[in-house]
């Protein structure tokens, strides 16, 4: 796991050196060789997380790797920095004297930053002979390896004998569903496959096992396989032949130890001919299980395959017939009765939750948002404490130790964790991102997805954006059950995400762990090491003296209380390498000039802010993708916004409803770049360069006269890759002319036309992918 995440900012740290050439001028190589051998050292991290003997001297060893890719990183970042001012002050035309001091400057920026490296390379070697002496292999492994170790130690009966048959609760109307999938005789007596999808601790072998044990009867025979992470094709197949022996008390043949995977598959289809079977693969975690065994089962005599799986793609097989049964999470009620079933069963209570104790109890059980595994363990758990309420206070206050110390919470957290572990590491980090954002927190799509490629967590895709590579990312944690999805019911969007608590607490737990990030709830918290990510929240108002050394990539507030405009200063000064500044919500009024000192921040939101003006400075942001001012009190764009090429995601619009918009500035042709621009007003010559924002997306204009339909109509028919359109008029005097738009963008699928129209656009009618108007 450890190597997995560390390996990103390798990766991350080698597409830097690529796409900075002309700011690492002069020391390119140094930086380079950094680069080679950091690439060797992520092959002896893959082996390193294999690893599970002498796991001390291995957790050193990677805590001195990660050290190091760090500061490689803020060498890197720092020296940027540096170059990027005085490239600044040489372009400003100063005169030979300043010139010739800022080449003197340039030079000693580079002979400090080749002492550094020269440092770094001498540490590189030594892990590099330390890992050697470790026995670390450098070769590279497939990323599956990393996850069958953990496979290894994980207990196969975590998510499955968790709970006794007399306990079960909420899973009647489930069961006899699928019994009846399981048991109904269809017309083209094709095999069908039923899965049963969930995240971990849901239920789902739970539910499995009590309709195996009830249908497997109505079937000439059955098997029951569990089936591991590390999972080998030839074991279980075996498994599977013997266990459809086993079902008809019969003698599995000899020698199957010695058979090979085709023997093995040629012998369970002989022996399925003719047979309506029934065959159980419990806790499938990719489609490759399936279509490793699908081979050895007849196709046809309405047999039935029930998988087990905490994904949603492998759920859907292709080319099979198959239903998938989703597992909810249980209501309130549902949730109490299984609470109190395993709180309460001693002589005592007999049953019945002790009246003092029915508001402690309640919040436990919220706890767990219906997770059944949870709810089971959390319940023993209290069986145990007796019923005295100060007790059961501090259980619940010291919850998150009590998953550490208590067994039967370990095992809880090792079904949760099991779901992470799996992941392939560009997927780690995304979901490790999500538990900066605080509890029950509704995470909007579009601003997850953007702040995961400001970060540089995307891989990059010969055919695909950055950012539709990491809505692919939003959609697999999802997929895979790590984050709960939020739809908009009218829309039937997938437009937001939720983190279940106790997967939250895995997060936490495990960005702690990695050094990957932190989270300060209060003033009293200090960091006594280097973070990555900061979110501050709750009472943290003021920026503690002990981050100097920090250097984070992300700084997330939570806030709704005033932020003093000191501490801004003061953050600013520290915090010069970051990508990530959201502080949406804050009581902010003031935004310092020195933010123009961020040169690598990507991504910054102002939403719902009290800012009102923006500073000049904003303009040396070149790496920012998204500004975010929506909501906010800004009355304004600064000077030199059209400076901002890089700049991806310009949102001004204000509240719903809002005739407010903003004049754009005289040369908007230069952010090409541009894919969303919200709040524009038509004021100036803005629509005469509308129509070379070419990669346009998503446009809310507003302020439009009669007189300004026909050149926006022009424009918008060069704006061939628009998905969203809005416009809104001037006025009820004003008529908006749109049937004007001779050639709408082929690929519109919103329009919103606000003020008054005498005839409706025929073109409409007949645009194939309008959905929503």
């Amino acid at each position: 796991m450890a190597g997995a995440v560390l390996s990103f900012y390798v990766q991350k740290l080698s597409e830097q050196v690529i796409h900075e050439v002309e700011l690492l001028t002069g020391v390119h190589d140094d930086v380079e060789w950094i680069r080679k051998e950091l690439q060797t050292i992520r092959a002896f991290l893959k082996d390193a997380d294999q690893r599970k003997e002498r796991e001390e001297v291995v957790a050193a060893w990677i805590t001195q790797v990660r050290y190091l890719v760090f500061n490689a990183e803020d060498a890197v970042d720092e020296f940027m920095i540096r170059m990027e001012s005085q490239r600044g002050l040489q372009n400003e035309h100063m005169g030979c004297f300043v010139f010739h001091a800022c080449f003197i400057k340039r030079l000693i920026f580079r002979h400090r930053f080749s002492t550094q490296i020269q440092k770094i390379r001498k540490e590189v070697k030594e892990i590099q002979e330390r890992g050697e002496r470790f026995g670390f292999h450098s070769a590279f492994q497939e990323e599956r390896s990393s996850i069958a170790t953990d496979a290894g130690n994980r207990d196969p009966g975590v998510a499955a004998s968790w709970v006794e048959e007399a306990d079960i609760v909420g899973l009647e109307n489930d069961a006899m569903k699928l019994e009846q999938l399981l048991l109904e005789k269809e017309e083209t007596q094709q095999r069908t496959v039923i899965s049963i999808v969930g995240m971990g601790g849901s239920g789902k072998t739970t539910l499995a096992k009590k309709v195996y044990k009830t249908a497997k009867t109505s079937f000439d025979c059955h098997a029951w396989i569990y089936v591991s992470q590390s999972f080998q094709k030839k074991e279980i197949l075996k498994r599977m032949l013997e266990g459809f022996y086993e079902s008809r008390r019969e003698a599995a043949p000899n020698h199957t130890e010695t058979m090979d995977e085709e023997k093995l598959a040629e012998m369970i289809n002989n022996y399925l001919q003719v047979k309506r079977y029934a065959l159980f693969l419990d806790d499938i975690w990719d489609t490759s299980v399936w279509e490793a065994v699908k081979y050895a089962l007849p196709h046809e005599g309405g047999s039935k395959i029930i998988f087990t799986t905490r994904s949603e793609n492998t759920a859907r097989p292709v080319h099979e017939k198959w239903h998938m049964h989703k597992m909810k999470p249980l209501s309130h009620e549902l949730a109490w009765e299984l609470f109190v079933k395993r709180a309460f069963m001693n002589e005592d209570t007999q049953g019945t939750c002790p009246q003092h104790l029915v508001e402690v109890g309640n919040a436990l059980v919220k706890r767990c948002k219906g997770l059944p595994l949870a709810i089971v363990v959390i319940g023993g758990l209290m069986s145990n404490k007796g019923t005295d309420l100060a007790e059961w206070s501090e259980v619940f206050e010291n919850l998150d130790s009590e998953l550490k110390d208590n067994e039967d919470l370990a095992r809880l957290n090792r079904a949760l964790l099991t779901s992470y572990n799996y992941l392939p590491f560009h997927l780690k980090y995304c979901f490790l991102y999500c538990g900066l954002f605080p509890e029950d927190h509704v995470i909007k799509r579009k601003k997850l997805i953007r702040m995961w490629v400001a970060e540089g967590f995307i891989e990059e895709h010969p055919r695909k954006t950055l950012e539709e590579v990491s809505s692919n990312y939003f959609a697999q944690l999802i997929d895979r059950n790590l984050l709960l999805p939020v739809i908009h019911h009218d829309r039937r969007e997938l437009i937001a995400c939720q983190v279940h608590d106790l997967m939250r607490d895995i997060a936490i737990h495990m960005f702690k762990k990695e050094n990957f990030a932190a989270i300060l709830p209060n003033r009293r918290n200090n960091f006594k090491e280097v973070q990555r990510r900061l979110a501050i929240q709750n009472t943290a108002i003021d920026i503690p003296g002990s981050m100097p050394e920090l250097n984070p990539r992300s700084l997330l507030l939570f806030n709704d209380q005033e932020f003093p405009s000191s501490s801004f200063c003061r953050m600013f000064s520290k915090f010069k390498l970051l990508r990530v500044l959201d502080l949406e919500g804050t009581k902010i009024k003031i935004l310092p000039n020195e933010v123009g000192g961020l040169i690598h921040l990507r991504y910054l939101s102002l939403r719902r802010t009290e800012i009102e003006e923006l500073p000049v400075s904003l303009q040396r942001l070149h790496n920012l993708q998204t500004l975010d001012v929506r909501d906010s009190h800004l009355k304004g764009l600064p000077t030199g916004i059209e400076m901002l090429t890089t700049l991806t995601h310009l949102n001004l619009m204000k509240f719903i409803g809002s005739r407010e918009f903003y004049k754009m500035p005289e040369r908007i042709a230069s952010l090409s770049n541009l894919q969303t621009l919200s709040g524009a007003s038509v004021d100036g010559g803005f629509l005469r360069e509308l129509g070379y924002l070419t990669q346009l997306k998503k446009l809310t204009i507003g302020l439009v006269k009669e007189e300004d339909c026909r050149q926006l109509c022009d424009s918008i028919s060069q704006l061939k890759w628009l998905r969203s359109l809005k416009i809104m008029g001037m006025g009820y005097d004003q008529e908006l002319k749109v049937q004007e738009l001779s050639r709408p963008p082929q690929y519109l699928e919103k329009l919103s036309l606000v003020g008054v129209m005498k005839e409706f656009p025929q073109w409409i009618g007949s645009h194939n992918c309008l959905r929503n108007i």
